[in-house]
């Protein structure tokens, strides 16, 4: 005979989250429990954590989609009780796309910020002197610079969307604020 699924709530992990932990709520001392997951890819379950297995930890994929964690308890009689479940969302990590300006020389400047998550997100960027944070509600954002002299690097060095998911900080951007030095415009002169 099969046993019954108990559905409870559902959870929500960043992609590539490692040592998650999960664990049993009142757990029997003398039963073992049994974890699996909807789909093998979806993570990698570590049951080592306690000697029953009430507690467990799980590197999830990188792949975001919804998957669940199930549980089983088998009591120390032998008796196979009800499959408790989690509904388990992995959330794709932010990005982010970085598109500059061109400006004449000590003119303020922008840079166009747009992102994939969810809003709002919190993004830091240095010009390499200075070091700034944004929090942007919309996407596309605009990010107002301030005026260089020359033209600037800008990098982006951390986002974090709604979920707390943070980016893979290999696949931020830089994006350049071009300048250009204003002409000099000879004197009038009557001919």
């Amino acid at each position: 005979m099969m046993a019954q699924t108990t559905s409870t709530a559902t959870d929500t992990v960043c992609a590539g989250s490692q040592d998650v932990v999960y664990g049993i709520l009142n757990p029997d001392a003398s039963s073992t429990y049994t974890w699996s997951l909807s789909d093998p890819a979806a993570g990698t379950i570590d049951n080592s954590i306690a000697p029953n297995d009430s507690i467990i930890q799980v590197d999830w994929s990188s792949t975001p989609g919804t998957y669940t964690l199930y549980a089983i308890e088998t009591t120390g009689g032998g008796c196979i009780g009800d499959s408790v479940m989690l509904d388990i969302v992995i959330s794709p990590l932010p990005t982010v796309v970085a598109v500059g300006d061109s400006v004449c020389s000590n003119t303020a400047s922008q840079m166009t910020l747009t992102f994939t998550g969810q809003a709002p997100w919190i993004i830091d960027y240095t010009d390499g002197t200075n070091n700034y944070t944004d929090t942007a509600t919309t996407s596309p954002h605009t990010v107002s610079l301030p005026p260089y002299a020359t033209t600037t690097n800008i990098t982006v060095t951390g986002l974090t969307d709604a979920q707390g998911c943070a980016a893979d900080p290999a696949g931020l951007p830089s994006t350049v604020i071009y300048t250009f030095g204003k002409p000099t415009t000879g004197a009038i002169f009557h001919y």
